[in-house]
């Protein structure tokens, strides 16, 4: 897992956010031995979690700050302020021991690594929340969707096996997601998600769940999502157990209710 952990001020309080965090802490919750590449304070308390979570190595580079986000939900619909940044990462900060893994996830929040980095790190099966790479910043540090910065020639093959986006992040989601992927996968919070590859297309249910908090919950369906196509299995397979751990997630903050147990 690359990408920035995040700060995230939220409803008067401050937590550990980020893509690359949550998508990390889901993977070793379901038993996968992973590693994570961030930047941010070495010493922050936010990242006890990280430190603490089994199956999961984690390899934070040194900055005065951590990528910290405002977030605000307004008739269920999120909103974002950028208040800081971390340096952006770099080819050398992945240890050797780590480059070229079978599977990579990559998780941009502030464009913090690029299409050129993800595919730098040789992974035999590459998936991205491309959200990092659709946003621009306000001067008041308003997030708001961007046009898609990676655009590879319409005549070359889709860089990613995956790419997944919220259709709450761009009015273009599906666009960006299918120009950058083989697989695009695009979702809709409690309406589900809609994912389509290269010859077909199917539409996957929200899991039933009691929704406390949704913050994280794409991040973790985009992440099991990569995992189980890259073991082979089939879209409507991957997506319905996307869609389970998803569900877990937003019973509660952090990964709510997520477990071994929930796919």
């Amino acid at each position: 897992m690359v990408g920035h952990v995040t700060r995230d001020e939220i409803a008067g309080g401050v937590r550990l956010g980020g893509a690359a965090s949550y998508a990390a802490r889901a993977a070793a919750c379901l038993g996968y031995e992973t590693a994570l590449v961030t930047v941010a304070p070495p010493d922050d308390p936010l990242l006890e979690p990280l430190r603490r979570a089994p199956r999961l190595s984690l390899h934070c580079l040194p900055s005065e700050v951590m990528t910290t986000f405002a977030l605000a939900y307004t008739a269920g619909q999120r909103q974002l302020w950028l208040r800081r940044r971390a340096r952006a990462l770099v080819p050398s900060d992945i240890p050797l021991e780590w480059r070229r893994p079978r599977v990579a996830y990559v998780g941009p929040v502030a464009g913090e690594c690029d299409l050129a980095f993800a595919l730098g790190l040789g992974a035999l099966f590459l998936g991205a929340g491309i959200q990092g790479w659709l946003r621009r910043t306000g001067e008041d540090g308003r997030v708001a969707p961007a046009v898609l910065a990676e655009r590879p020639a319409p005549s070359t093959p889709a860089p990613l096996d995956v790419a997944i986006v919220s259709q709450e992040d761009h009015p273009d989601a599906e666009v960006a997601a299918r120009r950058l992927a083989r697989t695009a996968a695009i979702t809709r919070g409690a309406h589900g998600a809609r994912l389509v590859a290269e010859t077909e297309w199917t539409e996957i249910p929200a899991a039933p769940a009691r929704e406390v908090d949704p913050t994280g919950a794409g991040d973790v369906f985009g992440v099991v999502l990569t995992l189980e196509l890259a073991q082979g299995k089939s879209l409507i397979v991957a997506g319905r157990a996307a869609a389970a751990a998803a569900a877990r997630v937003v019973e509660g903050p952090g990964l709510g209710t997520l477990s071994d147990s929930a796919l």
